[in-house]
């Protein structure tokens, strides 16, 4: 018969340590890493593009912008946001205007977001 390995207690003990650590870490850095966006997002004034976006948590789409920043939208998009509109705020406030090109490559008003209510 062949012999079972038994695990020392304190190997137990260590990786459920380690899985806690690891999940606390995780909130916390998604947690940090979102208020600094928000935050410095408030405080910018930019003209950008839009230059691609992913899943986020697999419940909204994250859409990075030439300048580092990030917007996100609550799926279905639709069109709300595409990649290449161009993104423009003013300093200290929530509020953008997203710009769309038309067919003669120009880039015209589409409609305005508020970055504190998720779209």
């Amino acid at each position: 018969m062949p012999q079972e390995f038994k695990a020392p207690l304190g190997l137990k003990v260590f990786l459920v340590v380690v899985v806690i650590v690891l999940f606390f870490y995780n909130f916390y850095y998604v947690g940090y890493r979102q208020n600094k966006n928000k935050s410095e997002f408030f405080k910018r004034a930019f003209t950008t593009k839009v230059i691609s976006s992913d899943s986020y948590e697999g419940r909204t789409i994250e859409y990075q912008l030439e300048n580092g920043l990030k917007i996100y939208f609550l799926l279905p998009i639709d069109s709300k946001i595409e990649l290449q509109d161009l993104v423009q705020k003013s300093k200290e406030t929530y509020l953008y205007n997203v710009y769309r090109k038309n067919n003669e490559n120009e880039y015209k008003y589409y409609t305005t977001y508020n970055f504190g209510k998720m779209q």
